[in-house]
């Protein structure tokens, strides 16, 4: 039994040896795409409850989008986290721990809630850099199998706000953000970018009256 704990010690610690490696090689911030499913009885409260006491979670670090799920998921929410590494991901989740206010008005009350939570650790691309040209209208996140290097760049008149690839999670798995003007232009612009016959899954977000992308 020991040598299985120290073996399984030793793999834990070169994932997260070459997690800093390759985010080592990438200059920038990491982020983390969190997905809940929520009851179907308690979604309306799940929402009112974040509307109101997602400000305690958000003084403690950035933000990217947070968004319900319309098609591609039901009673789902899709929200991502942005952070300078894991070790500021790590001093972040602490100090929540040790927050009575996000405890006692939030988590303590939306824990119940909860079906299902889902979490993947994502470093962004070249391609899109999270920037919105325009207020308004829906977005598309994919999550697809196509290499990286073959997605595409144009999905009819919709923005590309950002590529990712997969550092800790679905390792096969590449997810992209889009932003289209209106909820129609979806359908309009789905021959305009194509994943072709690999895997790939997307969803129809709308952003909550809480998130910077909107």
């Amino acid at each position: 039994m020991k040598c299985f704990d120290f073996f399984l010690f030793q793999l834990i610690s070169r994932c997260f040896a070459m997690v800093a490696n390759s985010r080592s090689m990438h200059n920038g911030p990491i982020y983390e795409l969190r997905t809940y499913s929520i009851y179907p009885k308690d979604f309306k409260s799940f929402i009112q409850l974040s509307a109101e006491h997602l400000h305690l979670r958000t003084k403690h670090s950035k933000l990217t989008g947070y968004w319900i799920s319309e098609i591609g998921g039901i009673s789902d929410v899709v929200h991502i986290w942005e952070y300078d590494s894991l070790k500021h991901r790590a001093g972040v989740r602490e100090a929540l721990a040790h927050d009575p206010n996000w405890l006692a008005q939030y988590i303590s009350k939306i824990m119940p809630m909860l079906d299902r939570q889902d979490n993947v650790l994502l470093k962004l691309t070249s391609k899109g850099s999270l920037v919105q040209a325009d207020s308004g209208g829906v977005y598309e996140l994919c999550c697809t199998e196509k290499p990286l290097k073959d997605l595409p760049k144009e999905k009819g008149d919709a923005q590309l706000l950002g590529t990712f690839s997969s550092l800790i999670g679905s390792l096969s798995s590449s997810y992209q953000l889009w932003h289209h003007k209106s909820i129609d232009d979806i359908v309009t612009s789905a021959a305009g970018g194509s994943y072709g016959s690999y895997c790939t899954r997307s969803r129809l977000l709308l952003p909550t009256a809480w998130s910077p992308m909107k």
